[in-house]
């Protein structure tokens, strides 16, 4: 008997999701329990949808501030509160989704300003992607 050696072609197909770069900027909102500062998973839902969209837009920049509702507190307790989200939003873009600081910008206003005009909807985080 005789053999031929043939080369054995194998057709692999891999489905890879490419994600055009998005349009105009991204907002969104965190929302918070009083007294709180960690990003329970719904909103930390909306933080990945934000991440997404500066993994597709690599110039892109995110503007995080942080706001306290006037209702409850004092302005140097909202403060703090403020602050510590902010913190905590900008620790979890840059160590647990790599955006480097150089793509972060953020500040923490209290209860100096208030978003919206429900007391509760103040204990937010607002991210602005653009």
């Amino acid at each position: 008997p005789v053999y031929i050696d043939r080369p054995v072609e194998k057709i692999v197909e891999k489905i890879v999701e490419v994600l055009p770069p998005a349009e105009g900027p991204m907002r969104r909102e965190l929302f918070f329990v009083i007294r709180g500062s960690e990003v329970n998973q719904t909103e930390r839902a909306k933080l990945e949808e934000v991440v997404a969209y500066l993994y597709r837009n690599p110039e892109a920049k995110v503007n995080v501030t942080s706001y306290a509702d006037k209702g409850t507190g004092n302005p140097r307790i909202n403060q703090k509160y403020s602050e510590a989200r902010t913190k905590k939003v900008v620790k979890l873009l840059q160590e647990s989704y790599g955006i480097p600081a150089s793509r972060i910008t953020s500040a923490a206003k209290g209860d100096t300003e208030q978003p919206f005009a429900e007391n509760d909807k103040n204990r937010v985080t607002i991210l602005i992607a653009e």
